[in-house]
């Protein structure tokens, strides 16, 4: 008890000491992405670069030419691609030169990817999760603040129920085109499920974004496919948009979480995946910044 009591004011002291740094406090605005949990053996076994780069990219103090110039390292802070002023942020999600040759796409296809191959093998799942909770009632049944404990059950809508003719497809060359339907249209989601039997539509779109940016990323990829909606609507078709964020540090946007619930991926296979598309991106995001100098040729 009293452990635990130290600990939380020991956590609470340290979030209010990043908050009043902007630059190493960024973190703490991430209200969009979930906790990374790792464990000492998790750590122990990690490559030392991996550790290395996951705690500086959190905290913001990778050798950046801005930060180098700050810690009077250098005096030059831009950027040798784009002359822009290089951070961590410029280097990682906005560098206008990586994103011409490519490097950010490819991270984004690597997520994607597997993303694409959890949600294929989920489509025939059907099985709803379940939460339990505690309703009180009186003794007439009807529920109250008082009475009685009742231990229900809260039942979770899968958005896969209603048919067992589910299609996968994602916009990456290894994988089935979209429907025509979607073919005929200006706009190309991430990933498309599918069924033609009752004409339903959930269109998946990725952005692997800088970890404080998630939110404004999801509003704009909703806003982006609104109208197509809309369209695939009024055509007869029940379609629904979700975008996700995986952030390009490695940590998970809540939306990931939420759409792997809503297609029955709960427990253990959840949490494993959630696991492995923070390593891609992390991972990925590690191979860009060790290039930060370069100019990009071609990366498999």
């Amino acid at each position: 008890m009293v452990i635990n009591e130290i600990r939380l004011n020991e956590d609470s002291r340290r979030v209010q000491k990043a908050v009043q740094q902007p630059q190493q406090g960024q973190w703490t605005n991430w209200d969009n992405a979930l906790q990374k949990s790792l464990t000492w053996n998790e750590i122990w076994h990690m490559a030392p670069l991996r550790v290395s780069f996951l705690i500086r990219s959190v905290y913001d103090i990778l050798p950046s030419n801005t930060n180098l110039v700050w810690w009077g390292k250098k005096e030059d802070p831009t950027c040798p691609l784009c002359q822009d002023r290089q951070t961590t942020e410029h280097v990682l999600s906005s560098c206008t030169m990586v994103l011409s040759q490519g490097q950010y796409t490819w991270r984004h296809n690597r997520v994607l990817q597997e993303l694409t191959a959890i949600i294929s093998t989920a489509k025939g799942e059907t099985t709803l999760p379940k939460t339990n909770a505690l309703i009180f009632t009186t003794e007439g049944g009807a529920k109250s603040r008082h009475g009685r404990p009742v231990r229900t059950t809260n039942q979770i809508k899968c958005l896969l129920n209603g048919c067992d003719d589910w299609d996968v497809s994602a916009d990456l060359p290894e994988w089935d085109s979209h429907p025509s339907i979607i073919k005929e249209t200006r706009l190309r989601p991430d990933i498309m499920i599918h069924s033609a039997s009752t004409q339903q539509l959930i269109m998946v779109e990725l952005t692997v974004p800088y970890e404080n940016r998630m939110e404004e990323a999801h509003i704009y990829k909703r806003e982006k496919y609104m109208n197509l909606t809309k369209e695939l609507e009024n055509a007869g078709c029940k379609a629904v948009v979700m975008p996700v964020e995986v952030g390009a540090r490695g940590f998970v946007g809540s939306s990931v979480y939420d759409l792997l619930t809503k297609l029955s991926i709960c427990g253990n296979k959840r949490t494993k995946a959630l696991k492995l598309l923070a390593e891609i991106a992390e991972n990925s995001s590690r191979w860009i910044w060790s290039r930060r100098n370069e100019r990009f040729l071609h990366k498999d």
